[in-house]
């Protein structure tokens, strides 16, 4: 036994070095993202894209919080242009001669010409669910400690029609976190390729006081999901206040799980309950 624990500390010794020698040899980048009437863009997603050489370390990324101030690591040897997506504005990038020594960035992401689909909803124009109509509860799935950002999570589906996209529905099994922020997107599916069909964030704040309970959210906007067109809805976590996890009834489903930074994206056989519905038109 005393063996075993002596082995158990030189590897604990072994890793605390690497992590150090690893550290010193990272640099951080810290900054504030503004908008063009420099109000701070909340929950950006900022990172360097996966990189094809396998020498190189594995990409890197961030969010920013909810006043558009960030701090990321990167690792020795990187020298890629960093780059700042969110769903209401264009996509910025900053060069690494920009921010290699060391100083406090501003980033200034530009509005997003947007154009609504214009959509006239009657009595005629019936409500139907277009996924998740027929989801019988498997298990449990969700997200667990700092896990904000990082991960989106939903079905993929696809329908003959045109709809209208109305709500974004799914219950919350447990959260044990004392509060957390729900990030919803959409974004239509072309080989492997995900496009967002979104123009504004949808967002929704839990609390133990959901658990048990199911959440339903709409779009701002008109946003028309095309017949014969794949798409998937996500789910993720964008902030969080205390310690814990957030768990959602599961299925047995072909989804998604894509990091909301890096880019990288993963089909996987089961996902959060979603039910999303809209409006034949």
């Amino acid at each position: 036994m005393g063996r075993e624990v002596t082995i158990i500390k030189l590897s604990v010794f072994a890793l605390a070095t690497i992590f150090s020698f690893v550290a010193q040899a990272q640099s951080t980048v810290r900054g504030h993202v503004v908008n063009e009437r420099g109000d701070g863009v909340e929950y950006v997603s900022i990172g360097i894209e996966e990189d094809d050489d396998e020498n190189q370390s594995s990409s890197v990324g961030v969010i920013s919080d909810a006043q558009g101030h960030f701090t990321l690591t990167i690792p020795a040897g990187r020298r890629d242009e960093l780059s700042f997506s969110h769903v209401s504005y264009q996509t910025a990038t900053i060069p690494y001669t920009t921010y290699a020594d060391g100083h406090e960035l501003t980033v200034t992401l530009k509005d997003k010409v947007i154009e609504l689909a214009e959509v006239v909803v009657g009595k005629k124009n019936k409500s139907h669910t277009l996924s998740g109509k027929s989801w019988l509860r498997t298990s449990t799935a969700g997200f667990e400690g700092d896990c904000k950002g990082e991960i989106e999570w939903g079905p993929v589906f696809k329908n003959r029609k045109d709809y209208l996209l109305t709500d974004i529905m799914v219950a919350i099994d447990k959260c044990e976190y004392e509060e957390c922020l729900l990030s919803f997107n959409c974004y239509e599916v072309q080989d492997k390729q995900f496009i967002n069909v979104l123009n504004k964030p949808i967002y929704q704040r839990v609390t133990p006081a959901n658990n048990g309970k199911q959440l339903s959210v709409s779009p701002a906007e008109s946003v028309v999901l095309k017949g014969k067109t794949k798409y998937c809805v996500t789910i993720s976590v964008v902030d969080i206040k205390g310690k814990g996890r957030l768990a959602f009834p599961a299925n047995f489903k072909s989804s998604y799980a894509r990091h909301k930074v890096k880019g990288k994206m993963k089909k996987i056989p089961g996902c959060p309950m979603i039910i999303v519905k809209g409006y034949e038109i």
